[in-house]
């Protein structure tokens, strides 16, 4: 229940905003992606970072049964 009260709420009073410029960057400091092999590229530097990497290492190993 609690939930969708905090649900509710937050799609009442939080407003989006669209990017209109070209010159806005995303959260990574990078320009905003232009095709579908920049957005490969991107994500290809984000799981390389140190702590998806360990994100990674865990979520593969945490069943393993000795």
């Amino acid at each position: 229940m609690t939930f969708v009260i905090v649900t509710t709420l937050v799609m009442i009073f939080k407003h989006e905003t669209e990017a209109t410029t070209q010159d806005e960057e995303d959260v990574l400091g990078e320009p905003l992606m232009q095709s579908v092999s920049e957005a490969y590229v991107l994500l290809w530097r984000i799981v390389h970072l140190p702590a998806v990497l360990s994100l990674i290492a865990v979520l593969m190993t945490y069943k393993v049964k000795c």
